[in-house]
């Protein structure tokens, strides 16, 4: 990697600087951006960016070896690794968000699904036990999802008749459900 580097400085001092400063810091750099990101493949790729920044600014450098070169290409380190953590922590975000559909927990209860089986059931025994005109009203209403008119088309009976009777279905359901819980 040093060379593809190496090949993009035109002058042979700064050349030279860089080598010494990738030489001197490349195993230090790596184990910071290891410390931030715990990816090895992430903190080599944030290095790499680290040393296309510090070869931009090679002009702030003036020793390859001095605390003061440590420090810089540490804090370069750095600040590039975070920014990869984020990167990596926005792309997790919306990866996620992606899939919320299908993550989603919002399934009902088994207990509360079988719940509502035994009260359907329950209905559907109450439904039986009507007068068959009220019976049928309420079926296709309620089990079949007719609105009035359909159902008024289908019975040949007007709306109203419908509305009726389907009132007096209900009052029946509930006089019965309210025997049954005593």
């Amino acid at each position: 990697m040093l060379a593809v580097f190496l090949s993009l400085i035109d002058d042979e001092p700064s050349r030279t600087l860089f080598e010494q400063v990738y030489l001197g810091h490349v195993h230090t750099m790596i184990h910071v951006a290891r410390n931030v990101l715990h990816d090895y493949m992430l903190a080599e790729d944030a290095v790499h960016d680290a040393f296309l920044h510090i070869m931009d600014h090679l002009d702030a450098i003036t020793e390859a070896d001095s605390t003061r070169t440590r420090a810089y290409v540490v804090l370069i380190t750095r600040n590039v690794a975070i920014n990869y953590y984020r990167k990596q922590k926005r792309r997790a975000e919306s990866n996620l968000d992606e899939f919320s559909d299908y993550l989603s927990t919002e399934q009902p209860d088994p207990e509360v699904v079988l719940m509502q089986k035994e009260k359907f059931q329950e209905l559907l025994a109450s439904i039986s036990r009507l007068k068959p005109a009220l019976a049928d009203v309420i079926s296709l209403k309620v089990v079949f999802g007719y609105n009035d008119d359909e159902i008024a088309r289908l019975r040949d009976i007007t709306p109203s008749n419908v509305r009726v009777r389907l009132h007096r279905a209900r009052r029946s359901l509930a006089l019965d459900m309210l025997e049954e819980d005593t």
